[in-house]
């Protein structure tokens, strides 16, 4: 269980740097009990930037876009570029609806820079204006990390911040789309086919049959879970292959799309040119 203690933190623009890609304004871990914390967006443009937000206990209410409120549960968390139609709040104890007595406390990143869009948009784009994490993964600690160093008052580095925004919106992105380690018993068991029979497998019906599933069962529970399809995920692995025979041997292409599980060269060229934005041929050359 992670012990933290509570406070906020502003940075000053440190550098020569005229427009950082990424730039930390202030971040924190707060407590809200039994008072009133409601904050609309909307109306927030003296408050630019990006805002993350983080559930460690108790709960809060997050609205988006004239959606129905979610709840940020322990591992729950929201994602917002300032300003926008959201609000968040700390709702009223009412444990017929599931939410505790205990208030909410939460850690927060507040940002900005060109290079935070892209992280943006991706993580909408994989899990809408609320994620999760679990409360023992990589960017959490890597967030309490930080807030550490800054409770002991150490300075930090020229560009420090902005190389722990870039790893910590790098290492939530990891987790949202890599296919969870604790995930089903089928996704798992899914997961370690492809990656051991990746060159042989004639197709995803064949990854079902093997697990007791439909093809179709299979794609909807792997999508659930990793935001992504079983071919997809499996096309990404004989990709990443393809990369190192290309890079570390002198075997022909054709060869290679064989040894990679591809049909034939050219649905391999086919697929790498849209991963790549090359052909295999000009990967392999433009290194020699």
């Amino acid at each position: 269980m992670i012990k933290y203690g509570f406070g906020n933190y502003g940075f000053l623009k440190h550098g020569k740097m005229e427009n950082p890609p990424l730039v930390l304004l202030d971040l924190g871990v707060e407590r809200r009990f039994h008072e009133t914390y409601h904050l609309e967006n909307a109306g927030r443009s003296s408050y630019g930037g990006y805002l993350l937000q983080f559930t460690l206990k108790g709960c809060g209410i997050y609205e988006a876009y004239g959606q129905s409120c979610q709840k940020l549960t322990p591992g729950w968390g929201f994602f917002s570029r300032m300003p926008e139609d959201s609000r968040y709040y700390l709702p009223s104890p009412d444990i017929s609806r599931g939410i505790p007595d205990e208030g909410w406390e939460f850690f927060y990143l507040h940002f900005d820079g060109p290079a935070a869009q892209p992280f943006f948009e991706t993580v909408r784009s994989l899990s809408g204006p609320v994620f999760y994490l679990a409360v023992s993964s990589a960017p959490v600690a890597l967030f309490f990390r930080m807030f550490e160093k800054l409770e002991n008052r150490e300075s930090l580095a020229l560009y420090e911040g902005s190389e722990f925004l870039y790893r910590f919106l790098a290492q939530l992105l990891g987790e949202l789309e890599a296919p969870p380690a604790k995930g089903s018993p089928l996704v798992r068991q899914a997961v370690s086919y492809f990656k051991n029979h990746f060159s042989e497998l004639k197709g995803i019906g064949e990854a079902a049959e093997l697990c007791n599933v439909s093809q179709a069962h299979l794609t909807r529970i792997f999508h659930e879970e990793t935001g992504q399809t079983p071919l997809q995920y499996l096309t990404r692995i004989r990709v990443e292959y393809a990369l190192f025979l290309l890079l570390n041997t002198r075997d022909s292409v054709e060869s290679i799309a064989v040894a990679c599980g591809f049909l034939n060269r050219n649905y391999f060229a086919k697929v790498f040119r849209r991963y790549l934005g090359c052909s295999p041929t000009e990967y392999k050359n433009r290194g020699r």
